[in-house]
């Protein structure tokens, strides 16, 4: 845990209790800064909880008056930067930026509400890439059933039917036939279908990048970080960082053109000599940590260049592999105390 010091920079970090926020959180407990970290979620039973002096419950961003509150909260603790860690808060933060900003003095670390609705709707992005030329996967948007199977003709069998907007794989279903394409249609809201790219089953969890960028304030952009990743559960799960002057380039291309504040990863996928993007993620994402670990610490990045002013140099990446696993945070009824049993 760290200590809490009077001249320390005060951190809100929301989401505490997903993967993204815990990897905020990770990446700011590697800082060599003099931090306050503050982790809040709307949930207040989670293992951050017992991780640190303070936690703070947010309220959820969809009721009423909850920008009030967030408000309220932000200026009780004497918040100077929020990192947003939840996926489902981040329209709302980028919608509410500039008023949070004005009303509280803290740096809400989001990107504009443009930049944010093309990569928070699949379909949206699709019509990014087509917009610039930059090779995607073939993507529809269905209206039902009927329309699915007709604009399932264009594209060949497998493919991906998943909901627009939504986070990591959830309702994202693989299909290969028609019958199978009729059945997921009846539990994804908001559907798409998508052309598959892999060359079999086997290579749906694997043949992945990920690629990150950090944006300054000038418009310099640190980076790439490109890694190859197996999934699990739509997480990453094995890790590799690589150097792929091709995926570089195709990320510089899909850049070019969109408004980012700080951190930007998008996902690729490969199919025989070719990488296609996938997804853009206009935010910190699950892997924030891995990168920091690896020299590319992105939260570190936009405090010092954002907050402190600094400019940053080249940053040196590191290369290894990373592989995760399930940890539990075990607390003592009668102290209160938490620690994490260390097995190895």
């Amino acid at each position: 845990m760290k200590n809490i010091g009077h001249k320390k920079i005060n951190i809100i970090v929301t989401g505490a209790a997903n993967g993204v926020g815990q990897s905020i959180l990770k990446s700011l407990n590697l800082s060599n800064l003099r931090l306050n970290v503050i982790p809040a979620d709307i949930n207040e039973k989670n293992p951050v909880k017992h991780r640190y002096f303070k936690f703070v419950v947010f309220p959820k961003v969809e009721k009423n008056n909850s920008l009030k509150k967030i408000i309220k909260i932000i200026t009780q603790n004497e918040a100077q930067i929020l990192f947003v860690g939840s996926e489902y808060e981040i329209e709302f933060f980028a919608k509410n930026k500039e008023y949070i900003e004005k009303k509280t003095n803290c740096i809400i670390a989001v990107c504009p509400i443009e930049t944010i609705k093309i990569s928070n709707d699949k379909f949206r992005t699709s019509l990014y890439f087509k917009k610039f030329k930059i090779p995607g996967p073939k993507t529809f948007k269905c209206e039902n059933i009927k329309d699915a199977v007709k604009k399932s003709k264009i594209l060949s069998f497998p493919i991906y039917i998943k909901p627009s907007s939504g986070t990591s794989s959830k309702n994202t279903f693989y299909c290969k036939n028609v019958n199978e394409l009729k059945s997921y249609f009846k539990v994804v809201k908001n559907p798409i279908i998508q052309e598959f790219i892999g060359k079999g089953k086997k290579t749906i969890n694997n043949n992945e990048y990920t690629c990150s960028f950090f944006v300054c304030r000038n418009g310099k952009k640190i980076g790439p970080f490109i890694a190859k990743r197996n999934l699990k559960f739509g997480t990453s799960w094995e890790i590799e960082i690589i150097k792929s002057n091709k995926i570089k380039k195709l990320m510089q291309n899909i850049c070019e053109n969109l408004n980012v504040i700080g951190s930007i990863n998008v996902q690729f996928k490969e199919k025989g000599s070719k990488i296609y993007p996938i997804e853009i993620n206009s935010r910190f994402s699950g892997t924030t940590s891995i990168r920091a670990n690896f020299g590319f610490n992105e939260p570190e990045m936009f405090i010092n260049n954002y907050f402190l002013k600094k400019d940053i140099e080249k940053i040196k990446i590191r290369y290894g592999k990373v592989y995760r696993y399930i940890e539990e945070v075990f607390v003592n009824n009668k102290s209160k105390k938490s620690y994490i049993n260390k097995w190895f």
